[in-house]
């Protein structure tokens, strides 16, 4: 502590030289006005005020910098600073808010904060808890404390539709690397997380083509998929399933390797064979399996190879595009050049006046679809065919990279039957599984028809398993010698059909012959 009678003699000093320390200043003012008056004067007004604002803003920061070290953050709900096009208000599809909003909800702060707000999720059954307006929550990352906050912008002056709400972000000035670079990251990839943990995942279905779009207009209609299938009830041999499963797994697993590969992260999965051997169910058991989204996409109601990649750009990762049936939806059998040159019928006089758009989608459309340059757009993607007749398709659209694994689905085996049985009787062996065994082997059912006599044997038997099997084995017996039946009736009219052509292409020669004579 100084003592007291130095701090006297100081105070002597200050008061005798204050005079002169002002009488230095206004000298040296008188010299400097003039330099400024004429800097003011000849100068440009908005070089001279952008120079001293500058300098003067820059040395304030600074000074700020020292008084408070933090800096804060703002993640701006969705729809808060609205925006227009055209055709309306344009939707926010910044998802930056909702995974903050998700990662904050969280237990690690439910301690700190007392006022809580609780909303329906808005995806699933669940509640996403937050902070109610005006809360602050600490956390920590690395080592690093920073501070979350709920803030309201009341909409005073009425220059927005509404008040302006985001959560704040505050953090020291030191630590601005290491929360750009990898907090901020972190808090989304663990927000997507939480979203993606507690959505319901929907099945999708593309909506009819318009001439012109709205903002009202949405191309892609849903509701929630709940579809209860999964490779463990799937009907088909255990190897087989086993393969597909692990095909899912590396193709979930390696994005890096898509990315170092210079690929598209997508997968192409052909599935063909007869109707009821359960190409729709394997659809669904995929997605259940990964926890994937499902658009199904309806060809016909597609006018132009422009709305078809409209649709494409409309769909989310993590999800699966389908296309069933494809060769009924579309001429892509390979023969369109046959077509083309084949006479048509005469137009109608109501055709003319028909002014409908013409489903004008073709092969090489469809191909951009799966493969070009705008199915790289998103990740995560998987894109499923079905049909019954795979040696219609045109090779180009099935062959290797489109389609990269090709799945036939076959007629019912028996260790199909077995896992039939195991969800309809609850049985995995018995004594009668070997005359069901020899059925299966003779006879070419489909799993639909094996699981339609299973469920009519259940319901007869009261699900014993004895009586059950036994009406089963004497059904698909029945059911094998009809498909026999039928089998032989339509090949003895193929072959009538076939000798009667042979007739009469003799009966044209010989009268041709004739007519010569």
């Amino acid at each position: 502590m100084a003592e007291p009678g130095k701090v006297v003699r100081w105070q002597r000093w200050a008061f005798s030289n204050l005079g002169s320390v002002f009488t230095n200043f206004g000298s040296l003012w008188l010299i400097l006005a003039p330099l400024v008056s004429l800097v003011a004067t000849y100068a440009p007004r908005r070089l001279f005020h952008t120079y001293f604002n500058l300098f003067l803003r820059r040395r304030a920061r600074r000074v700020l910098n020292v008084v408070d070290p933090y800096v804060t953050v703002d993640v701006s709900e969705p729809g808060s600073d609205v925006r227009y096009s055209r055709y309306g208000p344009v939707s926010d599809s910044d998802s930056t808010y909702e995974e903050v909003k998700a990662y904050l909800s969280g237990a690690f702060w439910q301690n700190d904060a007392r006022e809580l707000r609780a909303e329906g999720a808005r995806e699933g059954d669940g509640l996403v808890i937050s902070m109610r307006d005006g809360q602050d929550v600490a956390d920590e990352f690395r080592g690093v404390q920073l501070w979350w906050s709920s803030v309201v912008e009341k909409d005073v002056q009425g220059q927005r539709q509404g008040d302006r709400r985001f959560q704040r972000l505050t953090f020291h000035l030191r630590h601005r690397r290491l929360v750009v670079d990898e907090y901020l990251p972190h808090v989304r990839r663990r927000g997507r997380e939480i979203l993606f943990s507690n959505r319901r995942r929907r099945l999708y279905t593309n909506s009819r083509s318009r001439d012109s779009y709205s903002y009202e207009y949405k191309s892609w209609s849903y509701i929630d998929f709940d579809h209860p299938t999964t490779f463990d009830t799937l009907a088909m041999e255990r190897a087989k399933k086993k393969e597909i499963m692990d095909d899912l797994d590396a193709f979930r697993k390696n994005r890096d390797f898509y990315r170092r590969t210079g690929k598209p992260w997508k997968r192409g999965y052909l599935l063909y064979g007869p109707p009821g051997t359960g190409k729709s169910t394997m659809v669904a058991a995929m997605a259940n399996y990964l926890d994937y989204d499902i658009y199904d996409v309806e060809l016909t109601v597609v006018n132009t190879n422009t709305d078809l990649r409209r649709l494409l750009i409309e769909t989310t990762s993590k999800s699966i595009i389908v296309i069933e049936d494809i060769d009924c939806s579309l001429d892509l059998t390979g023969d369109r050049a046959k077509q083309r040159r084949r006479p048509g019928p005469p137009a109608r006089a109501d055709d003319a006046a028909d002014d409908r758009p013409r489903n004008t989608v073709t092969l090489s459309g469809l191909l951009n679809f799966i493969d070009g340059l705008w199915s790289a757009c998103g990740g995560e993607r998987i894109v499923v065919f079905t049909t019954n007749h795979v040696d219609k398709l045109d090779p180009a659209l099935i062959r290797r990279g489109r389609m990269d694994m090709h799945i036939e689905m076959s007629y019912c085996g028996f260790e199909a039957f077995q896992t039939l049985a195991k969800n309809y009787l609850g049985v995995d062996d018995h004594e009668l599984f070997s005359s069901v065994e020899e059925v299966l082997r003779e006879a070419e059912l489909t799993p639909a028809d094996v699981a339609e006599c299973l469920m009519t044997a259940s319901r007869v038997g009261a699900g014993e398993p004895s009586p059950c099997l036994e009406m089963l084995v004497d059904e698909l017996k029945k059911r094998a010698e009809e498909k026999e039946k039928a089998a032989a009736e339509t090949k003895a009219a193929a072959e009538e059909a076939e000798a009667a052509k042979a007739a009469a292409e003799a009966n044209a020669s010989e009268l041709s012959r004739g007519n010569a004579r």
